[in-house]
């Protein structure tokens, strides 16, 4: 029985090979903290730091340390002990693995056990030192020109594996000294090689070039791309099948090189758009998840990505091929077909059945009434699902112009779904309870009613009549309460927290709300590095899709730059933010009447009671283009009325 102290070298001789490991799995600088790679850990952050000297990464979060072993038991789920791990390391790094490792004492070692093979102690929370510079980009194409010029191309081995002389000299393969020789290719210059043992008796099984293996078949994403299928394989062999049967294919030479492969594809868009990519991986575990990833990340990419399904039996495309070459043409021809078909799936020929069930949904849907008449009028019976977007300067009523139309929706018995990222709910709904107070307000002047303050003011010695009057109000309230759902927030509400409430409120209540957001402008940032433009493009495009998604009306309330106090409300005054005007289906402006014309006073228009207001309908998706309604606004008890 062999001492384990033997293999120690050769177990530190791998474990040094992390920081290659980490490069291929697309990690980033290791002088930077990045995500931490355990499967279990949902890391939205950076935790996760390369130690040089212990060879090992740390999570932070997660409070443990790792080695090269640990990862791969990670990405290959079929490396479930520690002597699979150190033999698919070997594969990996070009190591030769001992016949007897893992024998005797050694067979009991647990899985992912790198760091009790041979103790490492448990890094400290410092700074890496400085990385290596990085190396030179290898290059071995003089000495698989070498090895061409005393052997040839081809050979007996290439011949019983079904490829021709014409693909071994198309793709420079050989046999030497008892191996097939399969060198990878980046343009002209040989970046890799795999030297794969002939007779069964010849170790290591397979003797790769050193450093990280290319990509075989990588001239496919150059350029302008070739366009058609392209087949993604695990290995050489397996791609050269499909290349032997006049299928496009590339072989990612080891599922670690997943990363490498999407990478590429983001640095060649054109060349990878131009493909109909399918996933080829072999017929286990560890083939179907990098089929899986291949699909995941593709799609993210826009890329379409289906899937080669091989016959029960089949370990691989090469096995295949040589047991039953028309069992692979037609496995390869399902894949290619089956992503055709999930393509023309998309025309709209396939999508007529889908334009009539949704046009029975909401032809038994009625338009939403907004309260007033002349705007239903415009807008065609009222709101329907979409972006309705309302905007002002300061002060001129666009938050009492909307409470007032949701209130009367949720008195309708249509919930509303309110977002107040400036004012809090009981100020809304003392001005709710202020302009209902108003309106039912018997006396001619209406001496009795309540302005907003006085709602939230328990005022004493209140008269008989304004004390009837509160009472009447606030049991009317009531009923426009029950399907008004305020939820206010400040600097902590974004379009996110929208979808997920909306969503909510459709699994909770079985109905779909009308959303309002007042105000656009002070939403929550998608991201705190772009300028306030940016974010609310990003917002208006996303409310956007709300609505589209849960098929609602989404009314968005926006404010005007001062720049706008004396000019007539146009388009231009949504400017600051570009997607308004593009995305919105129906855009709205208040403004005072007579802005624009000359000797208009601002002060004086606001100072009158009522206000003279104007609405103007400046975009209209689906109806009339542009038009105007008048209404008297009364501050001080937060109503419009049309004249």
């Amino acid at each position: 029985m062999s001492d384990f102290k033997e293999f120690v070298p050769l177990i530190q001789r791998l474990r040094a090979c992390l920081p290659q490991y980490l490069r291929e799995k697309q990690v980033g600088s290791l002088k930077k903290n990045f995500r931490c790679l355990n499967p279990a850990h949902e890391d939205k952050n950076a935790s996760m730091h390369f130690y040089e000297q212990s060879m090992s990464v740390y999570c932070f979060r997660c409070a443990q340390s790792y080695d090269l072993f640990n990862l791969i038991a990670w990405d290959y789920p079929d490396c479930d002990t520690f002597p699979r791990q150190v033999k698919k390391a070997c594969d990996l790094f070009g190591e030769i693995f001992p016949a007897d490792f893992g024998m005797g004492e050694r067979g009991s070692l647990p899985a992912g056990g790198g760091n009790k093979i041979a103790a490492v102690p448990a890094p400290v929370r410092r700074r890496a030192p400085a990385a290596e510079a990085a190396a030179p980009a290898a290059d071995f194409t003089g000495t698989i020109e070498e090895y061409i010029q005393q052997v040839g191309v081809g050979g007996s081995y290439f011949s019983r594996r079904g490829i021709t002389q014409e693909m071994c000299e198309k793709y420079h393969l050989f046999q030497k000294e008892g191996r097939a020789w399969l060198p990878v290719y980046d343009g002209d210059r040989c970046v890799s090689y795999c030297a794969r043992a002939i007779a069964q008796d010849l170790q290591p099984r397979y003797k790769n070039s050193k450093g990280p293996m290319g990509i075989f078949g990588g001239d496919y994403l150059r350029g302008e791309g070739r366009g058609g299928w392209l087949f993604i394989t695990e290995a050489i062999f397996d791609a050269l099948s499909l290349e032997q049967m006049g299928f496009q294919a590339m072989a990612l030479c080891g599922v670690a090189n997943v990363g490498k492969f999407i990478q590429r594809c983001k640095e060649n868009p054109a060349a990878a758009g131009s493909y109909e990519m399918i996933a080829a991986g072999d017929n286990d575990e560890s083939g179907r998840r990098m089929n899986a990833q291949l699909k995941e990340q593709l799609q993210e990419l826009g890329i379409p990505c289906g899937e080669l399904i091989l016959p029960l039996g089949a370990k691989d495309c090469n096995e295949l091929f040589l047991q039953d070459p028309e069992a692979l043409r037609q496995a390869a021809l399902s894949a290619g077909d089956e992503k055709l078909r999930e393509y023309e799936k998309t025309n709209a020929a396939n999508a007529i059945s889908e334009l009539m069930d949704a046009s029975l949904r909401r032809a038994s849907r009625e338009a939403v009434s907004t309260g007033f008449p002349r705007l239903d009028e415009l807008l065609d019976g009222g709101l329907y699902a979409g972006l309705y977007i309302i905007g002002a300067i300061s002060s001129l009523g666009k938050t009492s112009y909307i409470l007032q139309i949701a209130d009367y929706i949720a008195r309708q018995e249509t919930d509303v779904l309110y977002f107040s990222l400036e004012m809090g709910k009981l100020e809304l709904m003392a001005k709710s309870v202020s302009r209902i107070s108003y309106q039912q307000d018997p006396s001619a002047e209406r001496h009795f009613a309540f302005t907003a303050r006085q709602v939230l003011k328990a005022e004493q010695g209140r008269s008989q009549e304004k004390t009837a009057l509160l009472k009447r109000a606030l049991e009317e309230y009531e009923q426009v309460g029950k399907g008004l759902y305020l939820r206010e927030g400040i600097s902590d509400i974004g379009v996110g927290e929208i979808r997920e409430a909306v969503a909510q409120h459709i699994r909770l209540r079985k109905v779909r709300p009308v959303v309002v957001v007042d105000y656009l402008q002070i939403l929550k940032p998608a991201d705190l590095k772009s300028t306030d433009k940016q974010n609310t493009d990003r917002s208006v495009v996303e409310l956007k899709r709300i609505s589209r998604d849960f098929d609602i009306p989404v009314i968005a309330i926006s404010s005007f730059n001062r720049e706008n106090y004396k000019s007539a409300v146009t388009m231009e005054a949504f400017k600051e933010s570009g997607a308004v005007e593009y995305s919105s289906d129906v855009l709205l402006g208040l403004q005072l009447y007579g802005t624009g014309e000359n000797g208009f006073d601002v002060n004086a228009a606001k100072n009158k009671t009522p206000r003279s207001v104007e609405l103007v309908l400046l975009k209209n998706r689906n109806g009339i283009p542009y038009a105007k309604i008048e209404y008297a606004y009364h501050p001080k008890f937060s109503f419009f009325k049309e004249m």
